[in-house]
Formats: structure tokens, sequence, C-alpha cells
């Protein structure tokens, strides 16, 4: 099966795939909106199930969730179930990847909409690549996760990405519209690291 292939699926996975594929013109497709659509590890943290309605509009109006089929989302656009990485290489037209497919229009739709204002980036670095950075007119702040054992750094995947979303979260939760702010975030253990960081990448470190 192409998707299979394409994809590097197991044969469950691209045939599930291959089911939501088609069903997504017909009555009983699955749709949803996309910040409950996705199931990843930081999507669970994020936990918008628990957020309220001013925390609901907070973050319909500056949450932007980076989408290989769609692109650029919102967290309450509605969307159908599908699978789709980022980081997949094949061709679309001219374009050898769907992040060479999607870097102009997403570039682009961030400096008509979020042109002189500040872009915190929680993306993985999969996604985030996808943003020709050079092009943007807005400051963008990194925000990086580290892990301390036997006195070294480390980034591990989980624990980062568990991090990104509590910190989508605290942003969201806080209505924070001061990136100092950020600052002050201390889930999960994590301590900002004023000797690491600089004016465009924050560091938190987890020292226990």
């Amino acid at each position: 099966m192409e998707i299979q292939k394409t994809m590097k699926l197991s044969k469950n996975l691209s045939n599930q795939t291959y089911e939501d594929i088609h069903l997504w013109n017909l009555h009983d497709s699955i749709k949803s909106h996309s910040v409950h659509t996705y199931q990843g590890t930081a999507f669970k943290s994020l936990s918008p199930s628990e957020w309220n309605s001013d925390s609901i509009f907070f973050a319909q109006e500056n949450l932007l969730i980076l989408s290989g089929l769609y692109g650029v989302l919102k967290p309450y656009d509605v969307i159908n179930k599908y699978r789709l990485e980022m980081g997949l290489k094949f061709q679309i037209g001219s374009a050898t990847s769907l992040t060479n497919f999607w870097n102009d229009k997403v570039s682009n739709f961030l400096n008509k909409t979020k042109e002189n204002e500040t872009i915190i980036n929680l993306a993985s670095k999969e996604y985030f690549d996808v943003i020709n950075i050079s092009e943007i007119r807005s400051q963008i702040i990194n925000c990086t996760f580290y892990e301390r054992s036997n006195d070294k750094l480390k980034i591990i995947g989980n624990y980062a990405k568990t991090a990104r979303g509590k910190m989508a979260k605290f942003i969201i939760e806080n209505q924070l519209d001061d990136i100092e702010d950020l600052k002050n975030f201390n889930e999960i253990n994590y301590k900002f690291s004023n000797d690491m960081s600089n004016q465009t990448n924050f560091v938190f470190i987890n020292n226990n």
C-alpha cells in the first residue's frame, strides 16, 4: 500500500489512515476541534478540557497549531481525523516535502496576521522548520527545556513535549501578554535559567 510506504506506517496504522481518508466526505466522518483531535504528549499536557470560557477565547485568539495537512489551525477549527507528519518527504507539485510545500504559505500567513507581534515557539523542530525565519516580521521567542542529570543538561524528548504543552497552558490560563511573565513558569519543577537564556531563547531547567 502506497500510504504504508510513504508514511512508514505499520499495516494496521496504514489501514486505519486509509479508512479515515475515505470517510472525509461522508456524513459519518470523524470531525472535531483541532485541539481535541491531536493526542500527542504536548496536546495532552495542554489539557484543553480543563479550560474555562476565558481561556477558550484567549486560546482561539492567540494559539496557532501547525499541521501537515491544514498548514495553520486555530484550536477550535473543526477538522477531519488524519495522520500526516510534517517531516514527510514526497513530491507535491514542485515541492519535495511537506515542509517545502507549506514554507511560503505559513510564513506569509504569519506576516499577515502576526506582524510586529511576539511569537512564542512551542513547536517541535520538525514543525517549526516550516517557517522561514528570515522572512518573519515578528519577534520569535524559543523555549528550551532541559533536564539535569549527573550534573549534565540534556533535552529528553517526551519531557520536553510535556513541558511545551504545560507552557502553552500556562500562557493561556494566565492570559499572558508580557514575555517577561514567561519567566515565572515553574510547572513540573522547571525553573527559568537567566544564565543560559538570551533575548530570543528562554531556557528552563528541571533540576530534580
